[in-house]
């Protein structure tokens, strides 16, 4: 049977999911049989660093102040990892040797004036910002002896302004958290008014630029909480928000949980919390876990089964709307000790995704089931497999929901239908290719499948491609994908149509934006494909966007569409799974320009995607 219909077919599966109440235990077996003995004195901290411009004195008292804030954001996590069964693990701060946190001191050669005003919401980042920063601070880091590609780092900027008269604040320091498999980076904005002791306080009101009106305390929820996320990222910890069970505990911290931490001490409210999907993967981070062994290991997947269903067998979930099952075998090295889903449904970078978690036996088979998903035409479940040394590995499936509560797993069935050409075609077995596809050509997949099979096979031969000039007229359509071009420039890897260009990042070939496509060009930014048109194309319609696995770190992308060297189409800055469509007017057009832009001064990640654009007659 193909794989595509195994979910259609799933009966109920001996697998049962953990209770989250006994994961954390089994997890932590898993995590000291590969860590112990610990080092007894853990070579990891936070280190944290205060920035402050040319022109300007640090805040008065920031260092009393940021220790209470640390210690505080400290009490946090170690209260979510114990509630949650992993103990009262928290991180580890840099102290001298009476005790006294260390805060690294930066007066930095450029004047405040050099930094951008704010632009956007609190949370998409300002790289360019960041980036000045990191430069007037390096030489502290160099001095003693920090290695951003090897710890985490929290820096405190200088460059709020707080008119105590008017009662107004206003900020443009960077504030955005990043992380690899070995390092994290956070940035947070330090002012005289920042204190905890403030945050049951409902009196005095102040201005805030971007958040309007509010209390003294609301101010101070919303910024310690912004370091405490940031933090997160920091941490390792991508966005999640609350399940429908978990809404009585608050909101979620790595959601929108900056908006409300602590806001319990001053009767606003339920406050934040950290879900156990958080939990389970700070359970491995050296910080909280005292080792750092093997954290440079590169993660391996060495196999991997996942199923998709709808036939949850949890009693307290059956007949819920917006049920979903995911059950599967892994096994890894270093050793999988947890399995966190992160189910994003509402495309907004995650904030809202609820989660679940697992772990697997040891045979490697976990199931994982959730409801209560809300409506959605394009949902994406996130697995992450968490590995002993602190690395992750990932895969991504595709789900819907409809406004009835029926959960659509089509998408995956597409996916499944397709991963062994996928693969073949990724390692250019060109023999094999053509194998899987007679194979798939045979089956009952749907034709869609089939077509976006042929179109990803046909890239491995080395076929001409006309260019749309010299297009037969009788053709009335014809893909871009499938035609030469005059110009091909792409900012990273090599142009490619119809696939993505072999690489180390990611193993799939295939034109993937939420959704697989048949035809696309691949267009990191910056750049550039330019096709003769001979005046006889009418329309180019289509869609554009971010490659699925980049959609949660790329600094964005502006689609450019010129004719006759004339712009005609611009998108807004295109982040997470935004997708822009175009319907062109080429009536007479002799060339055509399809230009990827960065949205800001980053590029990292920025893996912008054609998709079936097609020209017409």
């Amino acid at each position: 049977m193909a794989l595509w219909l195994l979910a259609a077919f799933a009966a109920r599966s001996e697998i049962a999911p953990v209770p989250e109440s006994a994961q954390a235990v089994q997890a932590l077996k898993i995590i000291d049989a590969y860590h112990n003995p610990r080092p007894e004195t853990p070579r990891r901290k936070l280190r944290i660093l205060y920035y402050t411009p040319a022109d300007r004195e640090p805040a008065p008292d920031y260092e009393q102040r940021l220790t209470a804030i640390m210690e505080d954001i400290r009490g946090f996590y170690g209260d979510g990892m114990e509630r949650l069964g992993f103990g009262p693990k928290t991180f580890p701060l840099e102290r001298d040797a009476a005790g006294k946190l260390i805060i690294h001191f930066v007066k930095g050669k450029l004047p405040e004036e050099s930094y951008p005003v704010w632009q956007g919401r609190r949370g998409t980042g300002d790289p360019s910002g960041g980036d000045k920063v990191l430069d007037e601070c390096r030489p502290a880091f160099e001095a003693a002896g920090i290695s951003l590609h090897h710890e985490t780092v929290l820096i405190f900027c200088n460059l709020a302004k707080w008119n105590e008269k008017a009662k107004t604040f206003s900020h443009h320091s960077p504030y955005y958290g990043s992380w690899d498999q070995t390092s994290g980076l956070c940035f947070a904005a330090d002012s005289v008014i920042l204190n905890v002791d403030d945050i049951p306080k409902k009196l005095p009101f102040l201005d805030d630029e971007e958040y309007g009106n509010m209390s003294l305390g609301k101010f101070e929820t919303i910024f310690i909480g912004g370091i405490a996320h940031e933090l997160g990222h920091a941490l390792t910890l991508p966005h999640c928000g609350e399940r429908a069970d978990e809404k009585s505990l608050g909101t979620s911290i790595m959601g929108v949980g900056n908006h409300t931490y602590r806001e319990e001490r001053r009767g606003a409210g339920k406050g934040s919390f950290l879900t156990m999907a958080s939990a389970m993967r700070l359970a491995s981070n050296p910080l909280f876990d005292g080792s750092d062994k093997g954290l440079a290991e590169k993660p391996v997947l060495q196999s991997c089964k996942l199923t998709l269903s709808t036939n949850v067998t949890r009693a307290d979930l059956s007949g819920k709307h917006g049920t979903l099952r995911l059950e599967g075998t892994v096994e890894g090295s270093p050793p999988i000790y947890g399995v966190v889903a992160y189910f994003d449904s509402a495309q907004d970078g995650g904030y809202h995704a609820p989660t679940a978690t697992s772990v697997p036996d040891a045979n490697g088979k976990f199931a994982i089931e959730i409801s209560d998903l809300a409506p959605c035409d394009n949902g994406e479940l996130r697995v992450e497999f968490c590995h002993v040394n602190g690395a992750v590995s990932e895969r991504r499936l595709g789900f819907s929901v409809t406004p009835e509560g029926a959960v659509d797993i089509s998408q995956w069935e597409m996916r499944q239908a397709l991963q062994p050409i996928g693969e073949v075609v990724a390692s250019g077995q060109r023999d094999a290719a053509r194998a899987a596809l007679a194979e798939l050509e045979k089956s009952q997949a749907p034709e869609s499948a089939k077509m976006i099979a042929r179109k990803l096979v046909a890239t491995l031969g080395k076929t001409t491609k006309p260019s749309p000039a010299t297009v037969p007229s009788e053709i009335t359509e014809v893909a871009l994908g499938d035609c030469a071009t005059r110009v091909a420039k792409v900012g990273w890897l090599e142009p490619a149509a119809n696939r993505i260009p072999p690489n180390q990042e990611i193993e799939s070939p295939f034109i993937d934006s939420g959704k697989i496509y048949a035809t696309g060009l691949f267009a990191h930014s910056p750049s550039q494909y330019i096709f003769d048109l001979g005046g006889k194309w009418k329309t180019l319609r289509g869609e554009a966007g971010l490659h699925t696995a980049f959609q949660a770190r790329a600094f964005g992308v502006v689609f450019v569409i010129k004719v006759d060297a004339k712009e005609v189409f611009r998108s807004s800055a295109i982040r997470g799974r935004e997708l822009v469509r175009y319907d062109i007017n080429l009536t007479g057009a002799k060339t055509l320009e399809l230009l990827v832009n960065k949205a800001n001064d980053g590029n990292g990640a920025n893996w912008g995607l054609w998709l079936d654009p097609v020209l017409m007659r």
